[in-house]
C-alpha cells in the first residue's frame, strides 16, 4: 500500500481536482484506492458527490478514534472516499484537543490493513497547517500539482524549500515523487516559462504528461463526478489516463493490467481524434511533443446530452431560513445567497441556530485588530472573498482580504455578528 499526499501551498492549482482524477483513473485500470479529505474546505468530497450533514461520520472522526475507517468510507466510481466536512475546523482551532498532534494520520491509516489498497491519496489544504504537516508524516511520498502561473512555482519553491526540515522532524521518508502541470496551456508564454523553470530545477520528477485546459474537467466538478464518468472520450479524461499511467511507472508498478491500461489509452487517443468535441479545442505549439496532429477547422456542435446519474433534488426549503424575525432573518438568507450552491444547505443549518445576530460594515483594518484580540476559544471569524468562494474560517489576519463580500464573527455562546 502505497500513500501519496497531494500538496502545494498555493491554493486554486487544481490540486484536489487532480487528487480526485487520478483516483477515478487508477481505479478504472483496476487498482484498488481510496482517498482521505484532510482539507476542511471539503471540495474533494463534493467532487465526488458528497455532502455530508453535520452529524455524519467524516474524517475527523476516524482521527479522534470515534468511528471506523469502515464507518466513515464511501465508494464513488470504485473509489473509496474519507470525506470531510467544514466542522473540520474547529478541530484546528483547539490547540490542545485530540488533533493537536502532528501523527493522528499516520496513526489512523496504520490500522487499515496493508493488502486492502494498491495507493491511498491524501488531499491536503493549500496552508502548512495541522492537517497538511499529518499529510506530510503520513505520506510515503508527495505530489505537487501546479498551474502555468507564477505564483503556484512561488507554492512549489516554499514546500521545496520547507521539506528538508519537515522530512526531519515528522517523517524521514518523504520526498517529491512528482510535479504535475494542470490547466497547462503551452501557447502561453508565462506558462512555458514556468514549465521550463520547473524542469531545470525538478528534472526528475517533473511528470512527461500534462493536464491542458478543459472545460469538461469543470463541468465533472461542478457535478460531483470525475471527468472520466462525466466525458470518458474528452481530451481531459485522456489527459488523466496518461498521468495515471505514468505514475505507474514512476511507482515501479508492474501489475498485469498496466499493458492493458497503455492500449485503452491509445484507443481513447483514436476515438478522440475522430471525434472530438467543442469542449476540447486546445491548439498546441508546434513540435510539442505532447501535440496532437492539427486538424481542419469544424464548425461548432452543440453540446450532446449527458446522461448521469444524480442524486434527487433537495426539498424546495432545504436553503430557507427560518428565523420568524424580519431583521435577523434578512440577514442569514444575504449570507446564504451569497454562497455557491454545495454550501447553502450546511450554513442555513449553521446559522438557523443562532439567537442573536446583527450587521455592520466592513472594515479590513478594524476586522485585523478584532481578530488578533479576540477569545479565539470564544470566537471564530469566517471570510468570503474572491479568493475562497465559500465562508472560510480565519486563521491569520492577511486572510481578511479584499475584494470581501462579507466576514462573520461567529460567537460560540449562539451569536454573530457579520459585516458585508
Amino acid at each position: 500500500m502505497i500513500i501519496i499526499g497531494f500538496c502545494n501551498l498555493k491554493g486554486g492549482v487544481g490540486k484536489t481536482t487532480a487528487c480526485q482524477n487520478m483516483a477515478a483513473a487508477l481505479a478504472k485500470m483496476g487498482k484498488r484506492i481510496a482517498v482521505v479529505d484532510m482539507d476542511p474546505q471539503s471540495n474533494l468530497s463534493a467532487g465526488f458527490g458528497l455532502n455530508l450533514s453535520p452529524e455524519d461520520p467524516q474524517v475527523f472522526d476516524l482521527l479522534t478514534g470515534r468511528a471506523s475507517w469502515d464507518d466513515i468510507m464511501q465508494t464513488k466510481e470504485d473509489v473509496d472516499v474519507i470525506p470531510s466536512s467544514l466542522s473540520l475546523v474547529m478541530a484546528e482551532l483547539n490547540q490542545e484537543g485530540p488533533l493537536s498532534s502532528d501523527f493522528v494520520l499516520r496513526d489512523a491509516l496504520s490500522k487499515v490493513d496493508s493488502d486492502r489498497y494498491d495507493y491511498i491519496f491524501l488531499d491536503s489544504p493549500p496552508q502548512l497547517g495541522i492537517f497538511t504537516r499529518n499529510v506530510l508524516a503520513a505520506s510515503k511520498s508527495i505530489i505537487v500539482p501546479m498551474d502555468g502561473g507564477f505564483y503556484s512555482l512561488v507554492g512549489l519553491r516554499l514546500l521545496s524549500s520547507a521539506l528538508p526540515v519537515l522530512s526531519e522532524r515528522l517523517n524521514p521518508e518523504l520526498h517529491i515523487s512528482g510535479i504535475l502541470m494542470t490547466n497547462y496551456n503551452p501557447r502561453l508564454s508565462i506558462s512555458r516559462e514556468v514549465h521550463d523553470e520547473v524542469k531545470k530545477s525538478f528534472a526528475d520528477v517533473l511528470f512527461e504528461s500534462w493536464i491542458r485546459p478543459n472545460v469538461s474537467i469543470v463541468e465533472a466538478s461542478s457535478m460531483g463526478i470525475s471527468i472520466l464518468k462525466h466525458s470518458p472520450k474528452s481530451k481531459g479524461a485522456q489527459c488523466y489516463n496518461e498521468v495515471a499511467a505514468e505514475l505507474l511507472r514512476k511507482m515501479n508498478d508492474s501489475a498485469d493490467n498496466t499493458s492493458d491500461t497503455a492500449e485503452e489509452i491509445v484507443d481513447v487517443v483514436v476515438e478522440i481524434e475522430n471525434d472530438s468535441d467543442m469542449h476540447d479545442k486546445v491548439s498546441e505549439p508546434e513540435n510539442d511533443p505532447n501535440t496532437e496532429s492539427p486538424e481542419s477547422p469544424k464548425p461548432p456542435e452543440p453540446p450532446k446530452p449527458i446522461d448521469v446519474v444524480v442524486d434527487p433534488p433537495d426539498p424546495p426549503d432545504i436553503h430557507t431560513i427560518t428565523d420568524s424575525r424580519p431583521y435577523e432573518r434578512r440577514i442569514k438568507q444575504d449570507i446564504i445567497d451569497m454562497l455557491p450552491e454545495k454550501e447553502k444547505t450546511y450554513w442555513v443549518r449553521m446559522l438557523n441556530p443562532v439567537i442573536d445576530i446583527t450587521r455592520g460594515q466592513i472594515d479590513i483594518h478594524e476586522l485585523r485588530d478584532d481578530f488578533e484580540e479576540s477569545d479565539r476559544d470564544r470566537y471564530t471569524f469566517y471570510v468570503l472573498n474572491d479568493e475562497y468562494n465559500t465562508l472560510w474560517p480565519v486563521m491569520y489576519p492577511d486572510q481578511i482580504i479584499d475584494p470581501l463580500r462579507c466576514v462573520i464573527k461567529w460567537d460560540e455562546t449562539g451569536s454573530a455578528e457579520v459585516f458585508m
